[in-house]
């Protein structure tokens, strides 16, 4: 492993501990491909392997797992970085974006590091970013198809009801504010960045707010969803969080903060 460094162009404290980034010709040597880990090593490999035919730039924002998850990612070529802010994935998306926007590129899309999300979904999503049709694209994994028992009803169920009322309380017609599969532009992440908090998987829901809230333009296209790999730690104490931060966010009167 070597050793820590500071990624050029930035101020941060940021831990790189490894990985290459790719030269290509092709345009998505602007995209930014960020997977957000803690303990995957299950997941990992193939999920790096299926993705690099499509990225040239992908970057691991790993939890401080606890097993093999960043040897695996840095031996695949993959920009592993340590996450900061404390644990959780709201933090390893806080992380993931002052990374991206110490660096170069013009979009930063997510995926999740189970292996749920499949990483040629992000293409259209990537396009109509590039194309000007939206600032965030997500991907709805209600309006795509799903392996069989990848979502449980009481998942599919409780996030039908939050994006509707969500999509009442901001605007627009979303299926899938939940959702792992997020792409944006620069400016939006420069935007959003300053104003998020979140510590956990609370933070779809705070993206969605406060991006609807500052007028950004989101868009939202149907992507695939598998059955994870490893166990998911998405417990029933963090889903009744999530609940409580959803009708947070549905009942504010104001602008989040």
């Amino acid at each position: 492993m070597s050793e820590s460094r500071e990624p050029p162009n930035s101020h941060s404290h940021l831990a790189v501990l490894g990985g290459r980034v790719a030269v290509t010709s092709d345009d998505n040597s602007r995209v930014m491909l960020v997977i957000p880990t803690l303990n995957e090593e299950e997941a990992i490999r193939p999920l790096v392997e299926e993705a690099s035919s499509l990225f040239p730039r992908i970057v691991v924002v790993d939890g401080h797992s606890s097993d093999r998850t960043r040897e695996i990612a840095q031996s695949l070529g993959a920009t592993v970085i340590l996450q900061e802010f404390g644990p959780g994935k709201g933090c390893g998306v806080r992380t993931a974006m002052k990374f991206f926007l110490s660096q170069a590129a013009e979009i930063m899309s997510i995926i999740d590091g189970d292996g749920t999300n499949i990483p040629k979904d992000l293409m259209p999503l990537i396009e109509a970013v590039k194309a000007g049709d939206a600032e965030i694209v997500m991907g709805s994994r209600t309006r795509g198809k799903r392996d069989p028992g990848s979502m449980n009803w009481i998942t599919i169920a409780s996030n039908r009801v939050v994006s509707y009322l969500l999509s009442v309380r901001y605007g627009g017609s979303f299926t899938d504010i939940q959702t792992g599969y997020w792409v944006f532009s620069r400016s939006a992440v420069e935007r959003l960045l300053p104003g998020l908090h979140s510590t956990r998987f609370e933070v779809e829901l705070e993206i969605f707010a406060k991006a609807r809230s500052c007028g950004l333009v989101l868009k939202e296209l149907p992507v695939g969803f598998r059955s994870r790999l490893g166990r998911t730690k998405f417990s029933f104490g963090l889903r009744m969080r999530n609940l409580y931060f959803a009708f947070k966010y549905i009942l504010s009167l104001s602008k989040p903060d």
